[in-house]
């Protein structure tokens, strides 16, 4: 705190000097210090003018108050005691005045005067009870008005009076009732047409800017009073504020601003919105003279100190660096309470920072103000800068203020060349919780993204799949989001995967599937296919697999699919469906020669053989050798298939077959041990012999104890065989 505290005498002390050559102030070549643009600035004043806490009016709807009904000349008491009744009520003397009133209503119930006695009464009971503690009986008394006297001169009055206390409670439906019976009562008068200014601004508090914006729109078109009309205007280009249409509602603002103006400027909301208009356009010096305007006039409302910031900001962003620091430095001077001064604060240094050796002979002039505050040495260096915001990102880290420090933090390491600590603080910042919507959160992830976007390009060009990975963990913290290229994030998704991270790289691919760029979504369709076969969860593998059959039909990973598609539904154990998809895929390809044919007539045989149709198999086996794409594992498949129905000769074939591929060692020993087995079977045991022969010595003892065995099988059946055939 005490740093701060430091930063902030210093800034003051930069006040005075700017005082000093304000009127010799002159742009200097300096960037925007802490936004890098104006945008952000301007996304957070658009983000405080549209807070429902704005909403509420600041202005008292229009009302001349009670109307004095004298229809007939009345004498006596009752007479004295109405005349007496409103020379009180215009002394402003409510409690007296409401004494009479209510005299004339209590002991003259049948004078023509009770009803604009009780209106009289209602209004002097809200005018002595400002804080609202008179509403209760004022409401009974406007009741007792509508119901006994609907047809008085202040019966309709008293309908949209009862919408106004209604709404300023915030009852709100209540409120909605007492407008729309007002303006049923009091068509094409002034009544209704005040009615349905109340209605507006209730639709506006229910947040119903489209039933708002109609409502002013008709009472502008329809009004003929020109009370209203202000009240109208501004109201509407409120409601169209609240609905993002700011060009329609500046013309409104322009309107009031020129025409109204004494209206427009009791008005704050109506000022800092039409400030935010001309900034979206960036017409910044425009908006700084409304906010000027608007902290001149209410230099203690809430908005105010945000108002000086921007114009401190705005002036940074175009080059007065001296007049920004003015400004930074009055926030936290005229608002010490307010995190907007905390903000100012660290601005303001960072401003001196990047300024003082730019300045040349005005940092005597700085020097020379610090001394009229009885500091020696005006001098906020890197470390007490580094300090002040570690201070400031710990003290306030539930609030955008924290991560304001965290970002300007960040920003210091990135000048400085510390790209790993400067990724590391815009992550955190990124993430605090609570800002999302927070300006300096947005800045934190797109410098995050601008950071880590190359290194994570070069990761995964080179293939460095693990350092793509840690990078993307460390100092992405696995947020997608922060990543500004979805091919990236198909990358990242891709080197999950291939490390064995199959649920992450699932979670990537499944948001690369809610894109609209369709070479990207094949990609990502393909990959979450191949993620979901990975976690052997072939049922949800299934799914997306069939959505990419349906979607990118004829598509460049077609081939791809289908094959991660039959084994799925093999996996799943639906036997009977992969059998289906096989022969429909052949049927619709039966012109067709390549890997694909070859591939499903192999899929199809498997699965019939693992459905012990082994004839269909076999057969299936065959036409897969037939397309010429025979390699050893098929000729070795169909070979087993054959041993399995007992077709010795065949299966023998299919086995030579398969040694004119060249396999390895321990499969050419397989495969003389089958064809041993099948020599066996068809008792040539010479030829058995040869067969085992050829297998030899194996280094797995379990495989050589089955040879030695299968040996003395057939050498014993030999020996029988030779006895009989000698005998």
């Amino acid at each position: 705190m005490n740093v701060v505290r430091s930063v902030r005498r210093d800034g003051l002390s930069i006040l005075i000097a700017v005082c000093l050559v304000m009127t010799g102030a002159v742009p200097t070549t300096a960037q925007p210090v802490l936004l890098d643009h104006m945008d952000q600035a301007v996304k957070f004043l658009k983000a405080a003018s549209m807070s429902d806490a704005g909403e509420s009016l600041v202005l008292p709807l229009p009302d001349e108050g009670p109307r004095a009904d004298q229809d007939q000349p009345v004498q006596g008491l009752v007479d004295l005691a109405w005349q007496e009744g409103r020379l009180a009520y215009r002394k402003g003397s409510w409690l007296e005045a409401k004494r009479f009133f209510e005299k004339i209503v209590v002991d003259y119930p049948e004078s023509p005067l009770v009803p604009a006695a009780l209106a009289f009464a209602a209004e002097s009971l809200l005018r002595e009870r400002d804080a609202g503690g008179g509403r209760t009986e004022a409401i009974q008394l406007y009741k007792r008005l509508l119901r006994d006297y609907p047809a008085s001169s202040n019966a309709t009055r008293a309908a949209w009076r009862l919408g106004d206390l209604y709404r300023e409670q915030g009852w709100l439906q209540e409120a909605q009732s007492y407008y729309e019976q007002a303006m049923a009562q009091g068509r094409d008068s002034f009544d209704g047409d005040r009615a349905l200014l109340g209605l507006a601004y209730t639709f506006m508090a229910m947040r119903k800017w489209s039933d708002a914006e109609h409502a002013f729109s008709t009472l502008r078109k329809q009004a003929t009073h020109e009370l209203l009309a202000p009240y109208a205007a501004i109201g509407l280009a409120h409601a169209l504020f609240r609905q993002q249409r700011l060009a329609e509602a500046q013309v409104l603002y322009e309107l009031g601003y020129r025409r109204w103006s004494t209206f427009f400027r009791r008005d704050p909301l109506a000022i800092q919105r039409y400030a935010v208009t001309h900034a979206m356009v960036h017409r910044h010096r425009a908006a700084r003279e409304l906010l000027l305007l608007l902290y001149n006039l209410y230099p203690r409302h809430e908005f105010a100190p945000l108002a000086l910031l921007y114009v401190a900001d705005s002036l940074s962003g175009d080059s007065h660096a001296l007049l920004a620091a003015f400004f930074y430095a009055a926030v936290p001077s005229l608002y010490p309470d307010s995190p907007y001064g905390t903000a100012a604060t660290m601005r303001l240094a960072s401003l001196y920072l990047e300024q003082k050796d730019r300045l040349g002979h005005d940092r005597l002039k700085l020097a020379v103000a610090a001394m009229a505050h009885d500091d020696s040495v005006l001098e906020i260096n890197e470390a007490t800068y580094v300090a002040m915001l570690r201070e400031i990102a710990a003290r306030e880290a539930d609030n955008a203020v924290g991560v304001e420090a965290l970002v300007h933090l960040g920003g210091y390491y990135e000048k400085s060349n510390d790209g790993p600590r400067a990724l590391v603080l815009y992550k955190e910042a990124a993430q605090r919780a609570d800002s999302a919507d927070s300006p300096w959160a947005t800045q934190a992830a797109r410098r995050l993204s601008a950071l880590l976007t190359p290194w994570l390009e070069e990761a995964i060009n080179d293939q460095n799949d693990l350092l793509a990975v840690s990078l993307f963990h460390r100092y992405g913290g696995g947020a997608e989001q922060l990543l500004s290229s979805p091919a990236l994030l198909l990358g990242v998704a891709e080197a999950h995967r291939r490390l064995g991270f199959a649920t992450e790289a699932g979670r990537l691919y499944q948001q690369l599937t809610k894109g609209k760029d369709l070479r990207l979504l094949e990609l990502a369709l393909v990959g979450l296919g191949k993620s979901y076969l990975d976690q052997e969860d072939p049922l949800a593998a299934r799914k997306v697999l069939e959505r990419y059959r349906f979607q990118f039909q004829g598509g460049r990973y077609e081939s791809e699919v289908l094959h991660l598609l039959v084994t799925a539904m093999r996996r799943q154990g639906d036997l009977e469906g992969a059998v289906r998809l096989c022969r429909q895929w052949l049927q619709h390809h039966s012109q067709e020669e390549g890997g694909d044919r070859a591939y499903m007539l192999r899929q199809l045989a498997e699965v019939l053989g693992a459905l012990n149709r082994l004839d269909e198999s076999a057969t299936t086996y065959e036409m897969a050798i037939k397309q010429g794409q025979g390699s050893m594992d098929l000729f070795i498949a169909y070979a087993e298939t054959l041993s399995r129905l007992n077709r010795h000769e065949q299966a023998i074939a299919a086995y030579q077959a398969a040694l004119d591929h060249q396999p390895d060692r321990r499969r050419r020993e397989w495969i003389h041990l089958r064809t041993a087995l099948h020599w066996n079977a068809l008792k040539h045991y010479d030829r058995a012999t040869v067969a085992l022969a050829e297998v030899g010595e194996t280094d797995d003892p379990l495989f050589n104890r089955f040879v030695d065995s299968l040996k003395d099988t057939v050498r014993t059946a030999r020996r029988l065989q030779m006895a009989k055939e000698g005998s």
